[in-house]
């Protein structure tokens, strides 16, 4: 059975999605037989939507923003791409659901694909369509994704400087595991050396065996669950270059 934790019981038939709860306890009822946990990332409607799981009881949404005349442009161009998709729609309207309107998957992987014509800048993957699925909604993401508003956290990053030559080098002495810049286990570190003088340059940190089981461990749940799995060789190397 599943028990969603901290929402109390929540049957299903008072929801219609499969899953309702960001973390569940999966096995016997009794208390005292080994349990299972589930972490669910997204939640997806019988209609097509798709939201965060951590959002799904969240009432509001942010304030749409005003688009500039190049932005409206931009939503002109993408309203004439939901046209061609779209064919048994006459009008795309703010309020046109993509997949009420007709989609599946393959257009989707078009409809991202379009968007990547027409703006480089603009990194769409599939599930933002599917979380966006309404032409309002779509290009309210586009435009907070052309803005960078879209969210994404900015990485941390612990600097040592470094003054060389007149200038101020800064460079990274941690390791980078899942996405963040870490201290080995313990905070061991190593001297890292100039080969043209031997002196130092600074403290690395030292990675021990249980930092390198976490790195490949997380290197592993990316390549296998994550996007970059998904991502064809052409955006793959587009990210690698950036």
């Amino acid at each position: 059975m599943l028990q969603p934790h901290r929402l109390g019981h929540l049957s299903s038939h008072y929801c219609p999605l499969l899953l309702t709860a960001r973390t569940f306890t999966c096995g016997p009822s009794h208390y005292n037989s080994p349990t299972l946990q589930l972490l669910v990332k997204n939640l997806q409607f019988k209609d097509g939507k798709m939201i965060p799981a951590a959002q799904y009881f969240l009432s509001g949404s942010s304030a749409a923003v005003e688009l500039s005349e190049e932005e409206k442009s931009f939503a002109e161009q993408m309203r004439a791409v939901w046209k061609t998709i779209l064919t048994n729609v006459s009008l795309i309207e703010d309020s046109t659901d993509f997949f009420k309107s007709g989609a599946a998957s393959m257009d989707v992987v078009r409809l991202v694909e379009e968007v990547k014509l027409r703006t480089s800048s603009c990194q769409l993957q599939n599930e933002d369509v599917y979380m966006n699925t309404t032409f309002q909604d779509f290009i309210q993401m586009c435009v907070r994704k052309l803005r960078g508003e879209d969210g994404e956290e900015e990485l941390v990053v612990d600097y040592v400087e470094k003054n060389i030559n007149n200038m101020v080098i800064k460079m990274p002495h941690q390791l980078f595991i899942n996405g963040e810049f870490v201290d080995a286990e313990r905070g061991k570190t190593y001297k890292t050396i100039n080969p043209t003088d031997g002196t130092d340059i600074c403290e690395v940190s030292l990675a021990q065996i249980s930092d390198v089981d976490k790195a490949v461990a997380a290197a592993k749940e990316a390549f296998e669950e994550g996007e970059w799995g998904k991502m064809n060789p052409r955006d793959r190397g587009r990210l690698i270059y950036k």
